[in-house]
């Protein structure tokens, strides 16, 4: 038990200082570089060596119940940093993950029915320049216009950030295929999957958190640019690739999980004593989702 408590106390700081100490550290540091040039004198590195000197200089620095006391506010401010920062990751994911407001999601709907229209019309003539000349370019324009249509979102809109619309979309495409509740189907295809798809699908939902943290982050570099500009340059930079890391996790954790739904779906129904031959079907998924609601 002693050796698993130490085990189990290591991992733990390793975790706090790669999720808390290390990122809140250097957000005080640029905080306090900021400080101390300000707008005007922003890249004057001998008025930071000049200041730091006489900060060494201090007597009060040399006794060192001073410094522990330091050392403990430093490690108390960063800790509290960190779990502000944490904080506001889960706000930052909630709010990708939101359906308002409305308005920027009506936005994205008009976008996606102005695209789908499109596709439908060219679908149309595609269908009738067939066995024509024009057959291939005909065809080639309805793909574009579809994968126009799909970088818009995969189904219609509903959400005011992509993100939270290529999530849903897991759910929508579902339930058309197949007429299966995900919702209730979820923590029973997870009790049937092989430790290493779990494993993929943890992966892909911690890096989406792990960049909602980061955009968190992002703002604290913004807000420090309040009276040092380049810290706001640098949280710009920071806040786009957590975003771009909040898309590759994003579509990662929805693609796993619409796949374990088509990969197990059959093992699913067969574990609830509903027969499945061949591939999943509307009329298996309905009778799932009848039995998983419990006809709620």
């Amino acid at each position: 038990m002693t050796r698993f408590l130490e085990a189990l106390g290591g991992k733990l700081a390793e975790r706090w200082i790669a999720l808390m100490l290390g990122p809140s550290v250097l957000l005080m540091s640029v905080a306090a570089v900021g400080v101390t040039l300000g707008h005007r004198r922003w890249h004057d590195i001998g008025l930071l060596l000049t200041r730091l000197n006489e900060l060494s200089a201090e007597p009060a620095l040399r006794n060192t119940g001073t410094l522990v006391l330091l050392l403990a506010g430093l490690l108390a401010a960063s800790a509290g940093l960190g779990l502000a920062a944490t904080g506001l990751g889960v706000t930052v994911e909630r709010l990708w993950l939101a359906t308002r407001p409305r308005r920027l999601a009506d936005r994205r709907r008009r976008r996606w029915d102005d695209a789908h229209a499109a596709f439908d019309h060219a679908l149309l003539e595609a269908a009738r320049a067939e066995g024509t000349p024009g057959a291939a370019a005909a065809a080639a324009r309805a793909r574009e216009l579809s994968a126009r249509r799909n970088r818009i979102g995969l189904t219609a809109p509903e959400h005011p950030f992509w993100l939270g619309d290529r999530i849903a979309a897991v759910d929508t495409r579902v339930w058309r295929a197949y007429r299966l509740d995900i919702t209730s189907a979820w923590p029973r295809i997870w009790l049937i999957l092989a430790e290493d798809a779990r494993a993929e699908i943890v992966t892909s939902r911690t890096g989406l958190a792990a960049a909602a943290r980061l955009m968190a982050w992002a703002v604290g570099y913004v807000a420090v640019g309040a009276v040092w500009w380049p810290s706001a340059v640098v949280g710009a930079v920071t806040a786009v690739t957590a975003w771009r890391r909040a898309r590759i996790a994003g579509v990662a954790f929805a693609e796993l999980s619409e796949s374990a739904v088509d990969l197990h779906g059959r093992q699913l129904a067969e574990g609830l004593g509903i027969a499945c031959e061949g591939a999943l079907t509307e009329d298996v998924g309905a009778e799932i989702t009848t039995v998983l609601r419990k006809r709620t």
